[in-house]
């Protein structure tokens, strides 16, 4: 199984192509797979040609870069411009294991609903498991109503988040324990889980890159240390 983390960086009008460019080699030289997030829904032709996208992507193109997209204008352009892989974002909700088959055929990866991604029937009915991803600690509700909002509207504080929304104890609705992650891969084949800490507080991701990605026996060790050099 592997483990990717998702992030964002605003960089609009603030990078310089020399500092695009120190960006994505030196995550090259530390084979860090980066991924441009293009998840505007808004988005449109007219967005296409947009300098300073197209300046990132010139760039990004040259080091692997994959790009995450919510549009498929913006994964077609993407993909026959600059040769990029693709990833279609969670933020299309794909609740329809039909429809999730048509898009692994269309695109790299796809990252599953997380309203469906604990669902049986659902995941038996995927086809291509070697080419989607799951989300193991979404942060919102299951069927969350201002789903739309987070990604449309910036700030929007989730007013039906869970108190207990990094819950360990395995049958949560939405989040995934870690013996429930290599369950599913054992049963279900797939291999790719995304750690989610968008707008989340830094001792939140810790918490989470602790718990996912570190063996029990060693998790306070390496949350201390990591405080201790953030300090």
């Amino acid at each position: 199984a592997r483990a990717r983390k998702g992030a964002r960086a605003f960089w609009r009008g603030g990078a310089t192509p020399r500092q695009m460019e120190e960006a994505f080699s030196l995550l090259a030289e530390h084979g860090v797979k980066a991924r441009l997030t293009l998840t505007n829904m808004l988005a449109d032709e007219d967005d296409l040609h947009d300098e300073y996208l197209n300046a990132m992507l010139a760039i990004a193109s040259r080091y692997g870069v994959e790009a995450i997209v919510y549009a498929d204008l913006v994964g077609d352009y993407v993909r026959e411009r600059y040769g990029m892989r693709c990833v279609l974002s969670t933020t299309r909700a794909l609740a329809d294991a039909a429809e999730v088959n048509r898009m692994t055929k269309r695109y790299d990866y796809v990252v599953l609903d997380y309203n469906r991604h604990k669902d049986p029937a659902f995941l038996a009915a995927l086809e291509d498991r070697d080419k989607v991803e799951v989300m193991v600690n979404e942060f919102c509700a299951y069927r969350c109503p201002h789903r739309a909002q987070h990604y449309l509207l910036r700030p929007f504080e989730c007013v039906a988040k869970r108190a207990d929304f990094f819950d360990h104890e395995p049958g949560h609705p939405v989040i995934f324990t870690d013996r429930e992650v290599r369950d599913l891969h054992d049963e279900y084949g797939i291999g790719y889980f995304k750690i989610v800490g968008r707008g989340v507080a830094f001792q939140t991701v810790l918490e989470a890159y602790a718990y996912y990605l570190v063996r029990p026996e060693y998790r306070e060790d390496v949350k201390r240390m990591v405080m201790r050099a953030a300090g």
